[in-house]
């Protein structure tokens, strides 16, 4: 007998084991994540407007969008750019607590712009136009209140023009 033929049974015998199949186990499926997707590097979404390079209060005005004035507490913005976008790029730039929606207008109230100074609050709109869109940023800060100051009544009411009684200081207001 040949020595193929002493070990053709145990052959056989291996490969109809190995051909018994197990029932796949399941799988737990992966948890589907809230995160967002994560957006590609060298390419824009689909309505994602870039950063240009000019900047407002640290506001980097994107591509597509002009500074038409720029003051000391407003800045003016402009362009072709769907109001919808630009309230989207507004929104990936500020930091604020709600978003007011309207049908003609988005409204920032209370933001803070990422690159810009963080004690400065501002109220940007993103207002749509007829074939433009216009942004408006305006710095709401409110002013550093006056040190409380301890002066004695009777100079508080000097101040107000008038004596500690009430009546004015000048006899010629009362006409």
């Amino acid at each position: 007998m040949s020595p193929l033929h002493r070990f053709a049974p145990l052959l056989l015998a291996a490969l109809s084991i190995a051909g018994c199949r197990k029932e796949p186990e399941k799988k737990p499926r992966p948890a589907i994540s809230a995160a967002p997707p994560q957006k590609p590097l060298d390419r824009l979404a689909p309505g994602e407007l870039s950063p240009g390079t000019q900047q407002v209060f640290g506001f980097e005005v994107p591509t597509g969008m002009t500074v038409r004035g720029q003051f000391l507490k407003v800045a003016y913005i402009n362009g072709k750019v769907a109001p919808e976008d630009m309230a989207n790029y507004v929104r990936e730039r500020v930091i604020v607590d709600h978003v007011e929606i309207g049908a003609a207008r988005t409204v920032f109230p209370n933001a803070r712009i990422k690159k810009g100074a963080s004690d400065r609050f501002f109220q940007i709109e993103v207002i749509a136009g007829t074939g433009n869109t216009e942004v408006v940023i305006q710095d709401v800060t409110p002013a550093p209140q006056a040190p409380y100051e301890k002066i004695p009544d009777e100079e508080r009411w000097r101040r107000a023009g008038r004596r500690p009684d009430g009546k004015p200081l000048d006899i010629n207001q009362l006409r």
